[in-house]
């Protein structure tokens, strides 16, 4: 049997290389509103940072939000993608959308360092409870109807997207009960405005 020698001892610091290894490597491959869907669908309430995105969506988003400082905010339109009518996959390769669905309307501000912050939490505005099996029912059809583009609440204008939102309604956070979104995106100076 062979000695473990110290130079074969891998040692990784913490918040080292080690968000590259294991789930962290998820944010490679899967888009970060996939990822955030998903936590919050099981409960999760960990926070989301910069960490918890590659950065190609760091600059990116530091573009939206630079431009935004003086509102204080990013609302829908600022991300610069009309997504109604596109088909989901095409959606969801396009990182613009992929940060409008992550973040939705979000609070830009700047700390007293300079760094371009953005602050929000993973929820949904208009949360409905289940609780009994006329509300399931009442639930399963609204689904439904956002689906076929029948829904008069339907997020959308029909098919997957419109059916996955709308059952977010049901089985996603509330207002201020989803996980928190704190994003550092490093010094405004250096934003490309």
């Amino acid at each position: 049997m062979s000695e473990i020698k110290t130079e074969d001892v891998i040692d990784i610091e913490e918040g080292g290389d080690d968000q590259e290894r294991g789930i962290g490597s998820f944010k490679n491959i899967i888009p970060p509103n996939v990822r955030m869907f998903m936590a919050d669908l099981l409960g999760s309430k960990e926070k989301f940072t910069e960490k918890d995105l590659t950065p190609e969506y760091q600059n990116l988003l530091k573009e939206i939000a630079s431009k935004n400082v003086n509102k204080g905010s990013i609302d829908y339109e600022d991300y610069g993608i009309k997504s109604i009518n596109q088909p989901l996959y095409k959606n969801i390769t396009d990182a613009r959308y992929n940060l409008k669905t992550l973040l939705g309307k979000a609070k830009v501000e700047v700390d007293k360092e300079g760094n371009l912050l953005i602050k929000d939490s993973f929820d949904f505005n208009d949360k409905k409870d289940v609780k009994s099996l006329k509300d399931l029912k009442l639930a399963l059809q609204d689904i439904y109807g956002a689906f076929t583009g029948t829904s008069e609440s339907t997020a959308g204008v029909g098919g997957l997207y419109s059916a996955i939102r709308q059952g977010a309604k049901y089985l996603g956070s509330g207002p201020g009960e989803g996980a928190p979104i704190e994003i550092n995106l490093g010094k405004l100076k250096d934003a490309a405005i």
